[in-house]
């Protein structure tokens, strides 16, 4: 029974686990260049200490952040966030 309930506590972090390291980095998805156009930019808005600002994290999270970055600078906002809008 305890091996059980262990299973099904850890059942939850072995998904986990194995969603993150089948996410392709954004690096792999859209090449180097674009890749490193996401990073300057995000690096560029993000206020957090340490942001996801990383071409071999996924690039939905690289352009989330740089969308949330975008959305705190408000009308201070460099030009390219124009394209980061939600309609």
């Amino acid at each position: 029974m305890a091996a059980r309930l262990r299973l099904l506590i850890a059942a939850p972090a072995l998904v986990l686990l194995a969603s993150a390291a089948a996410a392709q980095s954004c690096r792999q998805a859209v090449g180097a260049a674009e890749a490193q156009r996401f990073v300057a930019q995000c690096i560029q808005v993000s206020p957090a200490t340490h942001p996801p600002c990383n071409a071999e994290n996924p690039c939905d999270l690289i352009t989330d952040e740089i969308r949330r970055g975008c959305g705190l600078l408000g009308a201070d906002a460099p030009s390219f966030c124009r394209a980061y809008q939600r309609h």
